[in-house]
């Protein structure tokens, strides 16, 4: 069985962008289908975008690029500048993103 990781600057972004369609579209009272059918919509944009940013789950690139995130994470004198700049980058397109995501919450 696979465990699923959940992250709270996740489920914020996917929140954030939640309410934003909800605003943009003008429904003020959202139903609760609504508002599962727009939850949904809003985890599909932020999980595409991030697995975009990583590259896909299926590939290589997500896999190195997980592998080398815990080897930064877990033994940071172990690796190599690259490494480093290599999670710092995707990191850096995750931050873009979220405040990307909360501008479009500001208006």
């Amino acid at each position: 069985m696979t465990t699923i990781y959940r992250s709270r600057v996740v489920d914020s972004m996917i929140a954030t962008a939640a309410n934003s369609l909800l605003r943009e579209s003008g429904i003020n009272s959202p139903t609760p289908h609504e508002t599962v059918e727009v939850r949904r919509l809003a985890e599909t944009i932020i999980r595409e975008t991030i697995d975009m940013l990583a590259g896909s789950r299926d590939g290589l690139a997500y896999s190195t690029l997980t592998d080398v995130t815990n080897l930064v994470a877990s033994d940071p004198e172990t690796a190599s500048v690259d490494q480093i700049r290599e999670v710092a980058i995707a990191l850096r397109g995750l931050l873009a993103l979220r405040e990307a995501l909360a501008e479009v919450g500001q208006r």
